[in-house]
């Protein structure tokens, strides 16, 4: 269990095992979304989980990481930050990360996290909002949140 609370862009680890199908259903790892200076609901965390199956179709609410991006991804294969299965979880779900039989803190570039709020838009229907006369508002919005 965490000791400390997250920050939007950390990777972490997430038991989805109690969860049902279609959801996720086993312990991966999971880029939150949620900055640490949320005061609604403190214990819960906005969470966009990723995987290493490549999307049957890849699709704008996918942000694929290449390999050897982060040391703390696959270095080999690719992995998928997967914005359409966005869900809200307790922070007892939430764990660090073990690298080399470590526990240790990983986090994703400012950047990349852009991209998966942007993804996010999309699994939201929500990309045209970019479009709509106060769009640049939007975009600022996703560039400068924590």
């Amino acid at each position: 269990m965490l000791t400390f609370v997250p920050d939007a862009g950390d990777v972490l680890m997430c038991d989805f095992t109690s969860f049902q199908p279609p959801e996720m259903t086993k312990t991966r790892r999971v880029i939150i979304l949620s900055p640490r200076s949320r005061t609604h609901f403190p214990d819960t965390f906005l969470v966009v989980p990723v995987s290493k199956s490549r999307p049957s179709k890849q699709e704008n609410h996918h942000f694929e990481f290449r390999p050897r991006a982060y040391s703390f991804f696959d270095p080999i294969e690719p992995v998928w930050a997967l914005a359409n299965m966005l869900t809200c979880v307790k922070k007892g779900r939430l764990d660090r990360m073990k690298i080399n039989n470590r526990f240790s803190g990983a986090q994703i570039r400012k950047e990349d996290l852009q991209a998966v709020r942007r993804a996010v838009l999309h699994a939201m229907g929500m990309e045209n909002w970019q479009q709509l006369p106060d769009g640049e508002q939007i975009e600022a919005a996703i560039r400068m949140a924590p």
